[in-house]
C-alpha cells in the first residue's frame, strides 16, 4: 500500500509553519505542524509522514539534530529549511540526513516545485508488498540505511556496497548511480533522470541534459557491470531499457 500523504512541519515561527501547511495542503496533503525539534520527532514517529520539512534554527535543538533522530526510525524525505544561505549548513544538513534544502525567504512555488521532484523519488519501504516479494523473489530487503537486491548491499550511511560479499571499489558516481537505481526498485529511470541525480547541485535547474551526459551515465553503468562481475547476458542486476537502466528482477 503506497504510504499516505501527510507531511510533518517542524518550524518554530507560525506564520512561516501555516505557510508551508497551506502548500501542502494544496499538494493534496494532511498535515501536522510542530514549534520544536523534540515535539516535530515525536509527531514524526506518530504519524509516518511521507515529507517532514525541518527548520534549522530552533530553540531546544538544531535542526541537524533533529533530522539525525528522525533517521534513526524513519526513512520520510526530509526537506531543510535555513535562513542562511550558506553552503556548509546545506552539506551538513544532507550530511545528517535531508533530502532537499532550501533558503529562506522561499516563494511557496519554489517548496511545491521541490515536493514534486522528491515524489518522483520512490522510497523503499521496510517490508515489500507481497506482489513486489513475487516480483524479486523475497530477495529485497531495505531499510533507511541498507538496501539489499539479489545479493547486492548498499550501505548509504558508509557508501559501501557488496556483491556476494565482496566489497566493491566504487567511485562516488558509480555509488550515486548504483543507488538510484536501488532506490527506485523495479521502477524504469531515462538515462536523463539519472544524469540529473550524478550533477552536483541537490535540486532540479531546469537546465537540458546534454548527450554527453547521458553518454556518462552509459559508460558508468558499463564500468559497474565490469566490476560486479555482471558483464554476460543474461545481466544479474542491472537491466538496460530503450533509453534507460532498471534493476533486474
Amino acid at each position: 500500500m503506497e504510504r499516505s500523504r501527510v507531511a510533518v512541519i517542524i518550524e518554530d515561527e507560525e506564520d512561516v509553519r501555516e505557510l508551508i501547511a497551506v502548500v501542502f495542503r494544496q499538494a493534496g496533503f494532511v498535515t501536522h505542524g510542530a514549534p520544536s525539534g523534540e515535539k516535530g520527532v515525536e509527531l514524526v514517529r506518530q504519524h509516518d509522514p511521507m515529507i517532514v520539512t525541518l527548520d534549522i534554527e530552533m530553540a531546544d535543538m538544531d535542526g541537524f539534530e533533529a533530522a539525525r533522530r528522525i533517521r534513526l526510525f524513519s526513512d520520510s524525505y526530509v526537506i531543510m529549511l535555513t535562513g542562511r544561505d550558506d553552503e556548509a549548513d546545506a552539506m551538513m544538513g544532507l550530511d545528517n540526513g535531508a533530502d532537499d534544502y532550501i533558503v529562506k525567504p522561499f516563494r511557496p512555488r519554489e517548496l511545491r516545485s521541490r515536493i514534486n521532484a522528491l515524489l518522483r523519488r520512490p522510497r523503499w519501504q521496510e517490508s515489500p508488498t507481497p506482489a513486489l516479494k513475487h516480483r524479486a523473489g523475497g530477495s529485497g530487503r531495505r531499510s533507511a540505511e541498507r538496501l539489499e537486491h539479489n545479493g547486492l548491499v548498499l550501505n548509504v550511511r558508509t557508501r559501501k556496497v557488496e556483491a556476494d560479499g565482496i566489497e566493491l571499489d566504487l567511485t562516488g558516481r558509480e555509488f550515486d548511480l548504483l543507488h538510484t537505481l536501488m532506490e527506485s526498485t523495479w521502477v524504469y529511470r531515462s538515462k536523463a533522470d539519472l544524469a540529473q541525480k550524478l550533477r552536483s547541485v541537490h535540486y532540479e535547474t531546469g537546465e537540458p541534459v546534454t548527450r554527453r551526459e547521458e553518454w556518462a551515465v552509459d559508460s558508468l553503468i558499463a564500468s559497474l557491470r565490469e566490476k560486479m562481475g555482471d558483464t554476460e547476458r543474461p545481466y544479474r542486476w542491472l537491466r538496460a531499457d530503450p533509453g534507460g537502466y532498471s534493476l533486474v528482477l
